[in-house]
């Protein structure tokens, strides 16, 4: 039994590392990559082993990864020398001939590690876990949609009414002029109905009121 101390700090650093990637796959997932990418740039950043450019780019262009990714690599750096350290000292130590004894143990406490983890109502229940305590920090605090819609400068939403005179009258969304000036419509007002996410084949009626995203100078030339 006195073996199997010398082996808990090196499970103790791995399970840390394990959980810290953990976090950080599900903080990147948040800011809009899909998990598998998530994941390999997390991993990537803790272990320092770099990323392809295409995936660095996705990473530079967007402030929260930047500084969740700087954050695992400090981290990382850190906890590699930790790691490292922790396995020399640990399985060094013991009587002589129990070397393979203690690597025995932590692999199997890996893989057991790695059983729990990949358990399908294990990763949901932590996952969920995760995800909301981090919807709390300030670093994902979601602004109002109407915050995200004006941050560009002179771009807003408006309500343009088709009248007779309207050059896109009877034209669907994909042949009017709509996407040359850079407006988005989205959604159609027609009666006592309302079109969502319009698709490009829908056309445009006599009396229709569309819902516009786009430069309000461009809005004001087809209200014109």
């Amino acid at each position: 039994m006195g073996n199997v101390i010398y082996v808990i700090p090196v499970i103790l650093v791995i399970a840390i590392s394990v959980f810290v990637v953990k976090i950080a796959t599900i903080a990147l997932k948040m800011t809009g990559l899909d998990e598998k990418r998530a994941y390999f740039q997390a991993l990537s950043a803790f272990t320092g082993t770099g990323f392809t450019t295409r995936d660095s780019e996705l990473v530079l262009q967007d402030d929260i990864r930047r500084k969740i990714v700087i954050i695992l690599m400090i981290l990382g750096n850190a906890g590699f020398i930790t790691v490292i350290t922790t396995i020399v000292i640990s399985l060094g130590k013991g009587k002589e001939g129990t070397l393979f004894l203690n690597v025995g143990l932590v692999l199997l406490l890996i893989f057991i590690l790695y059983k729990i983890l990949t358990h399908k109502g294990i990763k949901k229940f932590l996952n969920d876990k995760i995800e909301a305590r981090l919807e709390k920090r300030p670093l994902f605090q979601k602004r109002p949609i109407e915050e995200v819609i004006r941050i560009a400068k002179n771009y807003g939403i408006a309500e343009v009414t088709i009248k007779e005179n309207c050059q896109d009258l009877n034209k669907t969304l994909s042949e009017s002029t709509l996407r040359d000036m850079d407006i988005l419509v989205l959604a159609i007002e027609r009666e006592n109905a309302v079109i969502p996410t319009p698709k490009a084949r829908d056309r445009i009626k006599l009396g229709d009121t569309l819902i516009c995203y786009g430069k309000f100078s461009s809005i004001e030339k087809i209200i014109e």
